[in-house]
């Protein structure tokens, strides 16, 4: 199984066990720089070893983790000579859109072809309802000025069920069905 190791501008790399293009993944994630890619999970975990100076007992914890699940994506976290990972539920390749930041089963916060920013927020429930919208001007001023903090806010208030963002969002059509 060939493994791409995507490395990002943030502070997490992303690990698929499918691989692509470096022009696909530019396309899908927002803050890519670079991938490398490995023949099999073996290969992978050595380069970790090697590169991070991980243990033994770390790299054979990914190796496991990596080769028992069922996903296609993985984040990982480096600290102090430790990698973390866990899984991403979310079908990156599949994304119309380019993937900005996501939190799984909380939000996706996307840039369209057309250089609008949506942010699509799961509700759950037994329909799963969720809840889109497009960010208007002074959203996207506000994030640029504070960044994934201000998503994370905002995204909070459209899971509310009276949520003040989501009134002015249908209010002033920018609301995505």
């Amino acid at each position: 199984m060939q493994l791409d190791l995507i490395y990002t501008k943030t502070d997490k790399f992303i690990l698929s066990k499918i691989t692509a293009s470096y022009k696909v993944w530019q396309s899908k994630l927002f803050y890519y720089t670079a991938h490398l890619n490995f023949i099999n999970t073996k290969d992978f975990v050595c380069f970790l070893k090697d590169d991070f100076k991980i243990s033994d007992k770390n790299k054979s914890e990914i190796y496991n983790y990596v080769n028992n699940s069922d996903q296609d994506f993985f984040e990982l976290s480096v600290l102090n000579n430790s990698i973390s990972i866990k899984q991403i539920h979310l079908q990156l390749l599949k994304s119309k859109n380019t993937l900005i930041h996501w939190e799984d089963w909380f939000y996706i916060f996307s840039k369209t072809s057309t250089n609008n920013y949506h942010l699509w927020v799961f509700l759950g429930g037994i329909t799963n309802q969720v809840r889109e919208i497009k960010l208007n001007a002074k959203q996207i001023s506000e994030y640029e000025e504070l960044g994934i903090t201000y998503i994370k806010a905002l995204a909070t208030d459209l899971q509310v069920r009276e949520s003040k963002i989501y009134k002015e969002a249908i209010t002033n059509n920018n609301r995505i069905l």
